[in-house]
């Protein structure tokens, strides 16, 4: 194809192309997906736009549309999935000038996130409601999550073989693809994930003896069909359950990404510092750590106030 009727050719398509030779085989499916995703929206966008008549205002225009209906950091998000294909372009030589350069981003203001979490006291209401019989259930996982921390996707992947009894320890090391039909393993989600974490004595006597004559490989919570694949978990299922506990032990409702919010809460209400929290949520660095729960550390540091006046009050 020449590069004059290259440039004649519809971008959705050529976007769509792009797709299929640098991104299929190359990414994780969720990943696809999201592409998959930023296709169909410039197909409702620009569905007649000409590579040639890509320029800095056409693209600007795009953006704005995007940003319309949704928020800033979703819609930079798009900027850069769009943006990677036409920096092909314009490497290839098909496209004189990146339009992209220079790019404003713009979006509706992000609603303000109110974090729910429980206090240490409801945690352990919540704690002794579950009904952790001899069979794994939901009420396993959730103890599992709430002594741990995990989140959700890594909690889904846990085998047997990731639990060392003897020396009170579990190592994490994958997450479950959950929002495939056909789950699987899949990396974690960053390098910092993967990470070995100490468990306590109480897990440890409770949860040993249930996964003794399981599978070491085999995901501990994620059952088979009678075909032999694995069942669909979905997210909104174990919230739902999670909410019911909640509410039939009259503790504050929350999801299970709650529940991690409530691992880090109690042990940093508890005096553990932020660095060894950060190591055990696998958080790539500190400073995540401390935005998330900066509403406790802050708490904290009040309470260290009145500790110093009270100290420094008590010279004479």
């Amino acid at each position: 194809m020449s590069r004059k009727r290259k440039n004649d050719s519809y971008f959705v398509d050529h976007y769509d192309d792009w797709i299929e030779t640098y991104k299929v085989g190359a990414i994780r499916e969720v990943t696809l997906n999201k592409y998959y995703m930023t296709a169909k929206t410039l197909r409702r966008i620009v569905p007649d736009l000409k590579i040639s008549e890509l320029d800095r205002l056409v693209y600007q225009n795009i953006l704005n549309e995007y940003a319309i209906t949704h928020e800033k950091q979703t819609t930079m998000d798009f900027h850069h999935q769009v943006k990677a294909c036409i920096s092909d372009l314009f490497h290839d030589g098909l496209i004189e000038r990146d339009p992209t350069y220079r790019a404003i981003i713009k979006g509706k203001p992000a609603k303000p996130k109110k974090m729910k979490f429980l206090q240490a006291d409801e945690l352990k209401k919540l704690v002794r409601s579950l009904d952790l019989g001899t069979e794994i259930n939901m009420d396993w996982f959730t103890l599992v999550v709430a002594k741990t921390g995990l989140r959700f996707a890594e909690a889904l992947a846990l085998t047997p073989k990731d639990f060392d009894f003897k020396n009170n320890t579990l190592s994490i090391s994958k997450t479950w693809e959950y929002k495939l039909t056909s789950g699987q393993f899949a990396p974690t989600k960053n390098e910092s994930s993967v990470r070995t974490i100490a468990i306590d004595w109480q897990l440890v006597g409770q949860f040993g003896p249930i996964l003794k004559d399981m599978p070491a490989d085999e995901p501990i919570f994620i059952k088979k069909d009678a075909n032999g694949h694995y069942k669909r978990a979905f997210n909104s299922t174990y919230n739902n359950f999670l909410a019911r506990k909640c509410k039939e032990a009259g503790v504050t409702e929350i999801t299970f990404h709650g529940l991690r919010h409530t691992h880090a809460s109690v042990l940093l209400s508890a005096g553990i510092t932020v660095q060894s929290i950060s190591k055990r949520l696998g958080h790539s660095n500190v400073t995540t750590t401390q935005e998330v729960y900066m509403h406790i550390i802050d708490e904290l540091a009040q309470k260290d106030n009145q500790i110093m006046i009270g100290t420094l009050t008590s010279i004479a």
